[in-house]
């Protein structure tokens, strides 16, 4: 028994020098890349705000876990109201008040994530890896505490280093709050590879160069958060729904079999999934997912 923890811990160890080389090199490669557009961005901060264009904010994991000060192009001027709108304001995900004096040129970087260009600075510092949970605000984190213990309880559990994309930053529904942020980083926790962190980062090209960020203050669905009330089984099985992207599902599901070796797949109530293999999405073996007539299913019911 001994023996067998010893290689999980050496396979461990090795997997996590892997992820480090791969953090440093994709890091190092867009921040050289894209320093010339980071003078530009720069330069167009400073003009617009009058003020430095780079900020430092202590962020965490938790309040008691990977806090550390991130570096980020600065995209609203520093006024004193904003900071009390901050303090009235419990809502962690949706903050649009802050939109009011945000330059059609910072809005535009907000929503593509090159806001986030100095957080490569981070990442070869140590303190982020490319894909990992999100890090929060402190004040972010204080409400989260006070708010929704239980899930951060859960979140506190996590080990991985804070990422600047990743399963929530993605595929995050900021509608569904704190449950939907929780669950996803205990998916990438549980089920984290480093074939799922490639597949992530090609995931975020696009986001980026369609301008589809999922931001706080441009946020592209209704301000509004439903109630807290959805429960989460943070057991040893899985628990999906098939908003994420096919090949991400596949990965989670194909990683949670050699884990775990049971999962349970949840989809919407209006949908049926026909398939028993999760194995290959060749065009000619997809598995298909049918909306089911509402009608129909009512009178199968009656009948």
């Amino acid at each position: 028994m001994n023996g067998f923890n010893l290689h999980i811990s050496r396979n461990r160890k090795i997997n996590l020098m892997i992820k480090r080389l791969f953090d440093v090199v994709i890091a190092l490669t867009l921040f050289i890349l894209m320093l010339p557009l980071t003078i530009v961005f720069s330069v167009i901060l400073f003009f617009e705000l009058r003020e430095f264009p780079i900020f430092v904010q202590e962020r965490g994991l938790t309040l008691e876990k990977h806090r550390f000060r991130i570096f980020k192009l600065k995209t609203i001027k520093t006024e004193s109201d904003h900071h009390s709108k901050l303090d009235d304001n419990n809502n962690i995900f949706l903050k649009p008040f802050l939109s009011e004096k945000i330059s059609p040129f910072a809005k535009w970087l907000r929503r593509t994530g090159l806001d986030e260009i100095p957080q490569f600075i981070n990442v070869l510092m140590g303190q982020m890896s490319i894909i990992g949970p999100r890090p929060l605000m402190i004040h972010d984190l204080e409400i989260l505490k006070s708010d929704y213990p239980e899930f951060y309880a859960e979140r506190n559990k996590l080990n991985s280093k804070p990422g600047i994309t990743g399963l929530w930053q993605l595929f995050g529904n900021r509608n569904e709050g704190v449950a939907n942020l929780t669950y996803l980083d205990y998916l990438y926790e549980k089920y984290s590879s480093l074939k799922l962190d490639f597949i992530l980062l090609l995931h975020t090209l696009p986001v980026v160069t369609a301008a589809k960020n999922s931001d706080a203050i441009f946020h592209f669905s209704q301000y509004y958060v439903k109630a807290q009330n959805k429960q989460y089984d943070f057991s040893s099985k899985l628990k999906v729904n098939l908003d994420l992207p096919v090949d991400v599902f596949d990965l989670i599901l194909e990683t949670a079999h050699e884990k775990s070796g049971n999962y349970v797949v949840e989809v919407p109530d209006s949908w049926w999934y026909v398939s028993n293999t999760m194995e290959d999405y060749e065009a000619s073996r997809k598995p298909r997912i049918f909306e089911i007539d509402k009608t129909s299913v009512s009178n199968k019911k009656t009948a």
